[in-house]
């Protein structure tokens, strides 16, 4: 940042009684001040103007405060109770939803989405709500960085916006891999709005948001009067901030991620989903699980319905990340440490998702970053695990040997997204071995691959044998 902006931020924070942190009195972190460190580096590294945190332990609030700027033009402070976009963490609520809508008996998730929207093209008759609800359904993203054919500055009608996504040919064949597409929420959304007989935002309104105290959640509006907004900034070419740029309102009322809220209102949210409050325990199971592909075989990309599972140091996270119109958001679920973390911020692209990881591990130790290199005594196994990033990289077949096992997980179709994930997150960085050890037998390593815009943590087990490896998985982190 600039010195008139530190100035301008130092004069919000000695101003606001907003910064006055609210921490548990048996807060389950040793040191809070090592977290406004963090975030405080953070913030300057980044250029984030302003950040609002939750941390919830053990079915409580531990801890929650706003730092920074929550509007730069008048130095207004950031607070808990600051409202800003959440982008795709929004599609959680979107899945909901529909289970919700589900459970009344308005529509199945294995119904067909030509069922809704009829006159959708003949190769969309495999498409179900399922598989656009986690990402298999082979609808193609209208965005960069597959496409850019969407004009945000377009105020597109319902028809026009479905004559636009099926005139761009589908991914894949329905079900048989994983691709992010925002379209099929988009799309989800309208079904929604027929099948509810209002507009999606006004029924998460009356089932989700009021029931549960989340007063200030609401579908963006760049026209209405909102106390406690923030504003969204953007990062230019030159590192100076500038404001978000302008998005059409059709485009900010759409079901891929048109929300506002509070760390407060998503720590509500978080409290209901581990109470069972808003859907049952077999529907979140359903909403948390990753479906195999049709034929079989593991995705490369852990999608359930709007959120992504994973392990991390073998323990199960549930978490999303969001970006929209100036804003970053994060928040990720450890359930069996009990912990919760939710990062909203004012601006786009920042790594709002590694401070939400890095604040876990400072509040749980089990969650320790592997950011520290570790001691690699035998580089071969480096060599042929760099061969293999680089091959997947260039879409060229692989080299690494692979057990039978390990030919079930890297399957052609894995290794074909990888592939296409490196290169549109590269280029690829540093490799660096950030954790060996041996169990079953098996020798395990993780290495931390640096790309771009993103750092790909790959976890691989090997026979020590024949140095094949059996099984591998990747964790991403923006």
């Amino acid at each position: 940042m600039s010195q008139a902006l530190l100035r301008t931020v130092a004069v919000a924070l000695a101003s606001s009684a907003a910064f006055t942190p609210v921490v548990a009195a048996q807060s389950a972190v040793a040191d809070t001040p090592a977290v406004d460190r963090y975030i405080a580096a953070e913030m300057r590294a980044q250029k984030i103007p302003g950040l609002s945190l939750a941390v919830r332990r053990a079915e409580r609030l531990v801890y929650v405060k706003g730092y920074g700027v929550a509007t730069l033009e008048h130095a207004v402070a950031a607070s808990p109770d600051t409202l800003f976009q959440i982008g795709s963490i929004g599609k959680q609520f979107t899945a909901a939803a529909a289970m919700l809508l589900a459970r009344d008996g308005k529509l199945s998730l294995d119904d067909h989405l030509s069922k809704y929207l009829p006159g959708i093209p003949p190769t969309w008759s495999d498409i179900t709500l399922r598989l656009m609800l986690n990402h298999r359904s082979g609808i193609a993203q209208l965005t960069p960085p597959a496409r850019d054919l969407l004009d945000l500055h377009h105020d597109y009608t319902d028809a026009e916006y479905i004559r636009l996504a099926t005139s761009v040919p589908l991914d894949f064949r329905p079900g048989t891999d994983v691709s992010y597409s925002d379209t099929a929420y988009v799309l989800l959304g309208f079904v929604l709005n027929r099948v509810a007989g209002q507009f999606y935002g006004d029924f998460l309104t009356e089932r989700v948001f009021r029931p549960l105290g989340m007063s200030r959640t609401r579908v963006v509006s760049d026209a209405d009067i909102i106390v406690g907004r923030a504003s969204g900034y953007e990062l230019r070419p030159d590192g100076a901030l500038r404001n978000q740029s302008w998005v059409a309102p059709a485009l900010n009322r759409t079901a891929d991620g048109s929300l506002y809220s509070t760390v407060l209102d998503l720590a509500r949210w978080d409290e209901a989903l581990s109470a069972r409050r808003i859907l049952d325990g077999e529907e979140l199971e359903r909403m948390w699980s990753v479906e195999s592909l049709h034929g079989g075989g593991v995705p490369f990309y852990h999608y359930g319905y709007g959120w992504v599972i994973d392990q991390w140091r073998g323990h199960r996270v549930i978490e999303y990340d969001g970006n929209w119109q100036g804003f970053q958001a994060a928040m990720a679920r450890y359930e069996d440490r009990h912990l919760t973390v939710i990062v909203l911020t004012n601006l786009a692209l920042c790594r709002a998702q590694r401070i939400a990881h890095t604040v876990a591990a400072l509040f749980d130790p089990a969650l320790a970053r592997f950011d520290t290199p570790a001691p690699d005594l035998n580089r071969q196994i480096t060599l042929a695990f760099e061969d293999f990033i680089a091959d997947a990289a260039r879409g060229a077949a692989i080299s690494l040997p692979l057990t039978p096992a390990g030919r079930k997980r890297l399957t052609p179709t894995w290794v074909a997204a990888l592939g296409g994930e490196l290169r549109a997150t590269g280029p690829v960085g540093a490799v660096t071995l950030v954790a060996e050890t041996r169990a079953h037998g098996m020798l395990e390593r993780v290495y931390r691959v640096e790309a771009k815009e993103m750092v790909n943590f790959f976890s691989l087990r090997y026979n020590p044998a024949d140095g094949a490896v059996d099984d591998a998985s990747v964790y991403q982190e923006y």
